[in-house]
């Protein structure tokens, strides 16, 4: 029997094809069968989310003035807007859902602050937004003069939100209650001008790709006191140029990680200790990789300025040059369904 595998795409395109896409593959069939449909009309959803009990999908509206959006989805996949509330900032890129599905996070790049949204037990979007602002600057003149929010991930434990502050080179860790994030955050150093962007977590450690080092850094965790020490940093890649990481995923012991400017998809080997890290190698991918998701035996990359998603297959451990593409315009996120 086939298993279909279903994926939403956000995108950034400011035409009539800015929205929200969807695609989908039954096993045994080849990528380049896939086609893309455009499901919803969105203005820059950027970044996705699902809930996880409800048929719910939510998404940023990446503006000065943002917003998040929730979504109804059919039996068919169509997708109907149940509401619509600010995201407590400027410039929303990301977006988190508790695993109790009572509360959505959105780090808002723009001036960094940090939404809480209440969901309803439907898990539509409520207009209860919690804001939480930062303050600081970083080495960068043009990009760490303010706080700048990128990322919100829950600790190893699920005891604390992280947010990654690229703005000011630190983790931003928020205590919960019941899913609610406490009002003053525990903050860990990061090297200056680091630029944390994304993270990834295996056991009790943290990997945080560098948008603007072109590193990942491994730390060590304690979730008692929602901190993480730095243990090793490395290098994400060897091309020439501009490296700008993006989005770091894992899966098993080896971590996947976008490089924007390079214009490459890295694999780094996460040490048996899980201290440290190595780059394995690193190979041509969409330019500008945005996002990227690991599915099965494939790496899938959102090349936002490619209007592609490049399919990196994984032999060895190892993501591969890539054999197939995916047309998607402005493609900014690949979310499995």
């Amino acid at each position: 029997m086939n298993t279909l595998r279903q994926f939403w795409i956000g995108t950034k395109a400011q035409d009539n094809s800015s929205g929200i896409w969807r695609f989908q593959r039954e096993s045994g069939s080849s990528w380049s069968e896939v086609t893309a449909k455009l499901m919803a009309v969105a203005p820059m959803p950027t970044f996705l989310a699902v809930h996880p009990h409800a048929e719910r999908l939510y998404a940023v509206g990446e503006g000065k003035r943002g917003g998040v959006a929730s979504y109804d989805v059919g039996t068919d996949c169509t997708l109907h807007r149940t509401g619509t509330v600010a995201s407590g900032g400027q410039g929303p890129c990301h977006l988190l859902v508790h695993p109790q599905g009572h509360w959505v996070y959105v780090a808002n790049y723009g001036d960094g602050t940090l939404g809480a949204i209440e969901l309803t037990e439907a898990g539509n979007v409520d207009e209860h937004v919690r804001t939480y602002t930062h303050s600081g600057s970083g080495p960068v003149a043009d990009r760490q003069e303010r706080s700048h929010a990128h990322f919100c991930a829950l600790s190893p434990g699920g005891d604390w939100l992280i947010v990654t502050d690229l703005g000011t080179d630190e983790l931003r860790a928020y205590p919960l209650d019941d899913g609610l994030p406490e009002d003053e955050p525990v903050l860990t150093q990061l090297p200056a001008g680091f630029g944390p962007r994304h993270l990834a977590m295996a056991g009790e450690h943290v990997y945080v790709a560098g948008e603007l080092s072109g590193e990942v850094a491994t730390l060590a965790w304690d979730e008692g006191t929602g901190q993480g020490e730095v243990l090793h940093q490395e290098p994400a890649s060897v091309a020439e140029g501009l490296h700008q990481l993006s989005h770091i995923e894992r899966a098993g012991d080896r971590l996947f990680v976008g490089v924007r400017g390079a214009d490459t998809l890295a694999t780094l080997a996460i040490a048996e200790d899980g201290a440290s890290t190595t780059l394995l190698g690193e190979v041509a991918t969409g330019a500008w990789p945005r996002h990227l998701n690991v599915a099965g035996d494939v790496v899938l990359v959102a090349g936002e300025n490619a209007d592609v998603v490049a399919v990196h297959p994984i032999v060895d451990g190892q993501a591969r040059e890539a054999t197939e593409e995916i047309a998607v315009p402005g493609p900014m996120c690949v979310l499995p369904m």
